[in-house]
């Protein structure tokens, strides 16, 4: 029986590839399949059977874009793919730009997105750039995957009829690493590491600090509770890419004290265990995994209502959303949750095991499967 051969096309390795995709290679690897790596090297890749090292940046709008389609192009045509699986604005570009002339040779082509940049409530700018690309690039896609109900039924309705549209349960959640052992010894050690009171409330959120992340809606909300003389701590983890100005928000509005820009962080478990609520200010997501996170470890969530959000969260039944940028509606719903024992209780025992990265990279490999089954 022929060995299915799939190249995973995304844009780099420590922010999408390690970060997201390990459990489903390992899974198809299970099923026998061979599977390959192109992206921008800045990790090495584990558990791949080959890993090439692409020139293209996070931004689509350089010339090693152009490069990197051409250095696509050269290995799909030295290496005989069944699929090409692509993620991310960049990874999708250039694998469906460099797949078209194979295509007619049986090559198929997946694009999975986690999360769409056009969306309700978007900038013009945004629908402008992104929906002719994507609508463009649906007509050299064989399937399309979504991880939430309004991208779905967009791309079902609007792009390409004759390619397979399906939706995941996210892109899997490696919950083993967030299993932590005598979680209250380790909630006492953290919290000295970090200089907290065992008596204060932390509040934390997992994301690379970027404008669409908004981490400055939480530091006017960490402002809001301390002016109420509440005791509460503001843990902000993942790499800063605005340059130092939610510190200085921070310092302005006067509670750096009181607020912890703790970087890129392997110990999000043992974080997540001396935290008390997981709040999430993002302006758009695909599907927020970090939130199942947060709920894995038995965290409440208050976050902001986009559709990524809304794909986890039921208002009010497993967690809390506020407006985009209404900081003092999400501080109100926080102190409410730290005065209501029963509310906090309910929020923080939630079932996300549909969740889980093996359950996900079984629906990814019925995906791929069926995208090879397709004969349209």
């Amino acid at each position: 029986m022929k060995q299915i051969k799939v190249l995973l096309v995304a844009n780099v390795a420590k922010g999408h590839v390690n970060k997201f995709h390990i459990p489903t290679i390992k899974y198809l690897k299970s099923k026998g399949w061979h599977i390959d790596v192109a992206c921008s090297l800045d990790e090495d890749i584990p558990f791949a059977d080959n890993v090439y090292g692409m020139s293209w940046k996070r931004s689509p709008f350089t010339f090693k874009t152009l490069k990197g389609i051409v250095e696509l192009y050269q290995l799909l045509k030295k290496n005989q793919y069944d699929i090409i699986y692509c993620h991310t604005p960049v990874g999708g570009l250039v694998a469906r730009f460099a797949s078209i002339p194979f295509r007619k040779h049986g090559l198929k082509v997946v694009y999975f997105a986690h999360g769409l940049h056009f969306f309700k409530g978007s900038s013009i700018l945004s629908w402008l750039l992104f929906y002719p690309m994507e609508k463009l690039m649906a007509e050299f896609t064989d399937m399309f995957i979504t991880i939430n109900d309004e991208d779905y039924e967009r791309v079902k309705k609007k792009f390409n009829r004759h390619m397979l549209v399906s939706k995941t349960n996210g892109i899997g959640a490696n919950f083993n690493r967030l299993d932590i052992k005598n979680p209250e010894k380790i909630r006492q050690e953290y919290r000295n590491k970090l200089h907290i009171p065992i008596r204060s409330k932390i509040l934390i959120y997992v994301a690379e600090i970027n404008n669409n992340k908004n981490q400055q809606m939480l530091i006017k909300v960490l402002k809001n509770l301390r002016s109420k003389n509440l005791d509460v701590y503001l843990l902000l983890v993942g790499p800063d890419y605005l340059n130092g100005r939610c510190q200085q928000l921070s310092a302005k509005l006067q509670v750096q004290e009181y607020t912890k820009f703790l970087g890129w962080r392997n110990d999000i478990g043992e974080l997540l265990s001396a935290s008390d609520i997981y709040v999430a200010s993002s302006k758009r997501e695909g599907l927020a995994i970090n939130l199942v996170e947060a709920q894995y470890a038995h965290l409440p969530v208050v976050a902001t209502s986009n559709r990524g959000h809304l794909a986890v969260i039921k208002n009010n039944e497993n967690g809390i959303l506020v407006p985009i940028d209404d900081y003092s509606s999400m501080a109100d719903q926080i102190t409410t949750l730290m005065e209501n024992p029963d509310l906090y209780k309910k929020m923080a025992n939630v079932d996300v095991s549909k969740y889980e990265s093996v359950k996900v990279a079984s629906e990814i490999y019925e995906c791929l499967y069926d995208v090879l089954k397709n004969q349209q």
